[in-house]
């Protein structure tokens, strides 16, 4: 990963690990916040439905002791005493109820016998157990009970808060007993001022449903007694969306917060490290070789400094580089001088003195002459065939062909220079190991010619004693390799370090061209010569070259 998107990275963390710590955090807060708002919100609401119950109750119990502390009750009263039947009749309670706003209201006798029911005219005559045991109360209080009622349906039960009072006349008793029903006006009432789902069950069946919310929910319960329940149920979902907007808007932030560390991370990185980059481009340029390189690019503090030491460094490295080839070029013909002469002079020598001896024969008119000619005209021409394999050979050096690149089976091309050698000399076996499919871009007749050199070393160096002769063709992920390794007398270690050097030879009458035309060709492509193997175990020689996939 490059510098410039590290950089990067790091300010978009940077940005980002604040908002990381801080979301959950505030979001925490918030939902506690709401959800004390929200449980002082219904502690409220159930508070107002408990004091409309109880106003409810009183109110129910302040219409019967009215109505009991009435002139029509007491008339009433007095009548049931001489004359029940005609004083008190089936639809007598009713007209009581509605004018006392009640919706529940029975009149009993003594012993609990329905003498008048508003909400059930049905019952008269018959005890109403459950209703007239509000009777037995001590408490002023409206109680739960549980009513029978006519609908649309039949009969039902109905929960009810009811309160009961005596109306004495003389030895004669009546009994009162009136209430409010919990029923479906109750419930819209209590959802009107609560803004909860009201629901009024009688045990668990539900009698009465008002209002509605939406999920998610949380539930209050009111129970009144065992004859009724209050249920109220609230929505949470303003809670929710608060936190999801809440939520949405941190996000929106870290979203234009990336954004903007990204941008101004880039726009840093760029310019922390486009010194950087200017230095390492121009670094790798001076390793291709182009050692006149300056890095153009604005740049303060270490940096800069940095950036003026590299253009000093260059301009040093190049002014020494040219004063080191020239003089590396000096000594590198003085060497080619050298060894030139030295390789000529040897066949004058023999030349001049055959040329002497003939011209002295020729002067004694001596009668050898033909015979001496014939003689020292072979020398002569053997010495002179020897200084024009010398002279093509440098000229072959100093001449190489630019390479043809194109893509080469080394496997194949190796087995067509082992052809060559198809019936080596005794004593020496020829073993092969070619990986298929190892292809490389290479100049077949050049690579052709140092294989060839490699094999005819490999012969020369087991000639005596014989010995194996190994081509080994194989690829690695990056590069194509091919090793010839002989089992002759290997190369010394004090040799190695200028086998590949142009006239250096350990063999007699050698040039020291071979191998230091096949480095010399193995460079151009890209690739690389080395000699390996122990002294005494024989030689082994690597050809590398870049793999063509």
């Amino acid at each position: 990963m490059r510098l410039r998107t590290r950089l990067a990275l790091a300010f978009a963390l940077l940005a980002l690990v604040p908002l990381a710590v801080m979301v959950p955090f505030t979001l925490t807060q918030l939902r506690a916040t709401l959800s004390k708002g929200l449980d002082a919100r219904m502690d409220g609401a159930t508070a107002s439905a408990q004091e409309a119950l109880e106003r409810a109750a009183a109110n129910a119990r302040r219409a019967v002791e009215e109505l009991v502390e009435s002139t029509a009750m007491e008339d009433l009263a007095r009548d049931a005493r001489e004359s029940p039947a005609r004083a008190i009749r089936a639809d007598t309670a009713q007209a009581l109820m509605k004018s006392r706003g009640l919706t529940v209201l029975s009149l009993f006798d003594r012993k609990g016998t329905t003498l008048s029911s508003g909400h059930l005219p049905a019952r008269r005559g018959d005890p109403d157990p459950v209703l007239f045991a509000a009777t037995r109360e001590k408490s002023p209080k409206p109680v739960p009970v549980k009513v029978s009622v006519r609908g649309d349906q039949g009969l039902s039960e109905i929960p009810a808060l009811v309160t009961a009072r005596p109306v004495d006349y003389g030895d004669s008793r009546l009994w009162v007993v009136g209430g409010v029903l919990l029923d479906q006006g109750l419930a819209a009432h209590l959802a009107r001022l609560t803004g909860a789902e009201v629901s009024l069950l009688s045990g668990k069946e539900v009698v009465a449903r008002a209002g509605s919310v939406t999920p998610p929910t949380v539930a209050r319960v009111l129970p009144l007694g065992e004859a009724a329940t209050v249920r109220l149920v609230f929505s949470r979902a303003a809670e929710r969306e608060a936190t999801l907007g809440v939520l949405r808007s941190f996000l929106l932030l870290a979203g234009l917060g990336l954004s903007f560390a990204v941008l101004l991370g880039l726009l840093m990185a760029r310019r922390i490290t486009q010194p950087v980059e200017a230095l390492t481009s121009g670094a790798r340029r001076v390793g291709e070789g182009a050692l006149d390189v300056q890095v153009q690019v604005q740049a303060t503090g270490e940096v800069g400094e940095l950036v003026k030491t590299f253009n000093d460094m260059t301009t040093e490295l190049r002014s020494t580089t040219e004063r080191l080839v020239a003089s590396e070029r000096v000594a590198a013909w003085q060497e080619v001088a050298r060894r030139l002469a030295h390789e000529i002079k040897n066949p004058l020598t023999p030349i001049r003195m055959s040329l002497e001896t003939l011209m002295a024969v020729q002067d004694a008119q001596d009668a050898r002459f033909p015979a001496l000619f014939r003689d020292s005209a072979g020398v002569i021409l053997e010495e002179v065939d020897r200084l024009k394999r010398i002279v093509d050979e440098f000229s072959r050096f100093a001449r190489l062909p630019k390479p043809q690149l194109e893509p080469v089976d080394l496997g194949e091309l190796a087995q067509n220079v082992l052809s060559l050698y198809a019936s080596p000399p005794p004593g020496i076996q020829i073993h092969s190991e070619m990986q298929p499919g190892v292809v490389a871009k290479a100049d077949r007749d050049q690579l052709t010619q140092v294989l060839v050199n490699l094999v005819k070393n490999a012969e020369e160096a087991m000639a005596k004693g014989g010995g194996d002769l190994r081509v080994r063709v194989r690829a690695t992920d990056r590069e194509a390799v091919v090793e010839v390794q002989d089992s002759g007398p290997g190369i010394p270690p004090e040799h190695r370090a200028r086998i590949f050097e142009p006239y250096f030879t350990t063999k007699d009458g050698g040039t020291g061209l071979g191998l230091a035309i096949a480095a010399r060709i193995l460079q151009e492509h890209g690739g690389k010569l080395d000699v390996g193997g122990e002294p005494g175990q024989g030689a082994c020689f690597t050809l590398s070259l870049p793999r063509e996939h």
